[in-house]
């Protein structure tokens, strides 16, 4: 730990009046160390005392001769208030290499005279460490040599507590090789020496030669924190306890990719995640095909759109949206977006329909898409609609159903398009035709709005389709304004990988791409990496690109055969130790990826957000009911 000072937040003294008023005329000091000290301090022989604080500050007087890379990982996840400061001093090679020259002469010479085992070692080893040392200085391949210092400052509420923490900190020290000691009755110039005003009092006391390999090693390059400004709370760093603070919209794309086995808490932390971002004014989207969201979208005023066979809720698969993209604000390196642009939003439109029955008829054929395509285009002229008419004037009840697409079909005898017609009639008069066959009759009016398609779960068949209509008919809606923040939350998006038909995931791999230009990011989450991982076309396998555009990615308790399939498919690169943190069954946490940092995370709520987001774990937890 460091302490840092922000100059611009002292106070701004004029040179006479302010400092007047505040403190009379014939006060003259008020520097910073002045104005950040403590009100009272009192040294005793071997500790401080701060007002109510109790400190000690310890020096390290001997090091391990062979110090590696990383060797300190545990002093600095060391739980407690400490704080390490360490000196560096750069010694010239020449006067280091006659110290060290000595120094060997001295250890031989003491070698020689009778010494117990425990000091004859010690000073094997040293003599070990000091021709190491001279070997490098006199090869000029590493003749930097250091002088280092260090000092561990450690402070408590009481005498009681700062003693049990100096006894957990010695073991700790001795287990790593490092050897404190106190500085009787001069705790004071200790303690000036661990802050942060370049004073280094007890040098004699304190230093260490090391070459440049040993003096790095003394650095936590180790550790790894993800802590931006204006960002949303992710949760705890596992590590080293701090916040893990993510702005998302700061980074290259604002997507995010979360991946955990049933019962890690996938949904929990969305769920968290997606309050916080509305609780900044960002708008909501959420498909959830496992009704996770339902109780929490009511609480809080949100909006439930339930899709299935019997509630009536109707989104025509061929409405045409009049969001069309602004192609003068387009950037202009996106080429796939740009040929899109050319398009008449009916060009776009059929091309959705026909991802949409491929996945109602998983075998449809190329000749039986371009029939298709023919028959709809003369629904739409049926209704005065071509490839030049302006949606912008069009309402819901303008466009045609899919009973006037059946009823075209039908009227032309074909029998190349009898298995599809067959299909096609559970949408317009079977068991499927009140979720389909009709006008839209659902407004997208509040910030937080929720498609919950649960009860179509056992529907294998039906699913996958009810899914890639609302998300079309979502992105027409997040397209509309490039004005407002926005998020989008897919749940269980395995669904809508196809190995025969990746057509449904590559829409939302194009999302993936695009969502940025509206002010907007998408998070994806799945259980089931195999079948998400699923959907490829050629050399492109969607579910993979999805990740791959994912600047955030969280990853949490995974199966076994999770881990292999990650591999298998290049998907996520993990080392030894995060895999081993994946292996555990710890609900709430994982790796959490911005970029190229990560850490291990846990997921962290409030008292107010656990009760919003989970009333049952909130009443194990707290102990508390939640009333209704």
């Amino acid at each position: 730990m460091t302490m840092k000072f922000n100059m611009n937040l002292l106070p701004k003294f004029k040179k006479q009046t302010d400092m007047d008023i505040w403190f009379g005329e014939d006060v003259d000091f008020m520097d910073v160390k002045d104005l950040i000290a403590p009100a009272k301090i009192t040294e005793n022989e071997n500790h401080m005392v701060f007002g109510n604080n109790f400190s000690r500050t310890l020096l390290i007087i001997d090091y391990p001769s062979t110090p590696k890379g990383n060797w300190l990982s545990k002093l600095y996840r060391f739980k407690g208030n400490i704080t390490i400061t360490t000196h560096y001093k750069p010694v010239p090679a020449d006067k280091m290499i006659n110290h060290v020259s000595n120094s060997i002469t001295e250890l031989d010479v003491r070698l020689d005279a009778p010494l117990s085992p425990r000091r004859k070692t010690e000073t094997k080893n040293k003599l070990t460490a000091a021709q190491n040392t001279l070997d490098k200085l006199m090869d000029g391949d590493n003749n930097q040599i250091f002088h280092v210092h260090t000092y561990i400052h450690i402070q408590e509420a009481s005498q009681d507590k700062l003693e049990s923490l100096t006894q957990k900190l010695n073991g700790l020290l001795w287990q790593l090789g490092l050897k404190p000691y106190v500085p009787l009755d001069n705790m004071n110039v200790a303690f000036e020496s661990a802050l942060p005003i370049n004073k280094n009092n007890l040098p004699q006391y304190t230093y260490r030669n090391m070459d440049t390999e040993a003096a790095s090693s003394m650095m936590p390059y180790d550790e790894s924190e993800i802590l931006e400004e204006d960002g949303i709370i992710k949760g705890k760093n596992a590590t080293t306890g701090s916040v893990v603070l993510v702005d998302q919209y700061r980074l290259k794309n604002h997507n995010e990719f979360v991946l955990g086995m049933s019962g890690a808490g996938k949904s929990f932390y969305m769920k968290i995640d997606m309050l916080r971002h509305f609780m900044h004014g960002y708008r909501i989207f959420i498909i959830d095909p496992e009704r996770e969201y339902k109780d929490l979208i009511k609480k809080i005023g949100g909006q439930l759109i339930i899709i299935s066979s019997m509630s009536g809720t109707i989104i025509n698969p061929l409405e045409v949206m009049h969001s069309k993209i602004d192609s003068i604000n387009q950037d202009q390196d996106d080429d796939e977006e740009e040929e899109e642009t050319k398009q008449s939003l009916l060009h776009q439109k059929i091309a959705r329909i026909k991802v949409f029955f491929s996945l109602l008829k998983k075998d449809i054929t190329p000749l039986e898409s371009a029939l298709i395509e023919d028959s709809l285009i003369k629904t739409y002229n049926d209704k005065d609609i071509t490839w030049e008419t302006d949606f912008s004037t069009k309402t819901s009840k303008d466009f045609p159903i899919l009973g006037d697409l059946y009823k075209n079909i039908e009227e032309q005898q074909d029998s190349r398009l009898e298995d599809f017609l067959a299909i096609l009639k559970t949408f317009v008069s079977g068991s499927n035709s009140l979720m389909f066959n009709g006008h839209t009759n659902v407004n997208l009016d509040n910030d937080l709005i929720c498609f919950d398609l649960k009860d179509l779960e056992e529907e294998s068949d039906v699913q996958p389709a009810a899914m890639f209509n609302v998300l079309s008919f979502l992105w027409d809606e997040i397209t509309k304004d490039r004005t407002t923040f926005k998020r989008l939350y897919v749940d269980e998006a395995h669904i809508m990988a196809d190995p025969d038909n990746p057509r449904a995931m590559k829409f939302l791999f194009n999302i993936y791409k695009r969502i940025r230009k509206y002010k907007g990011g998408a998070t994806a989450a799945t259980q089931q990496i195999a079948d998400y991982l699923s959907a490829v076309e050629g050399k492109r396998n969607y579910g993979k690109a999805i990740i791959g555009n994912s600047q955030s990615k969280f990853i949490m308790t995974l199966e076994e055969s999770d881990i292999k399939d990650l591999k298998k498919y290049d998907a996520i690169k993990l080392s030894e130790e995060e895999e081993k943190i994946l292996r555990k069954d710890a609900q709430g946490e994982g790796i959490i990826i911005i970029g190229s940092k990560r850490v291990h995370m846990e997921v962290e709520a409030t008292p107010e957000e656990h009760k919003l987001a989970d009333p049952k774990g909130y009443e194990k937890k707290y102990g508390k009911q939640v009333g209704k």
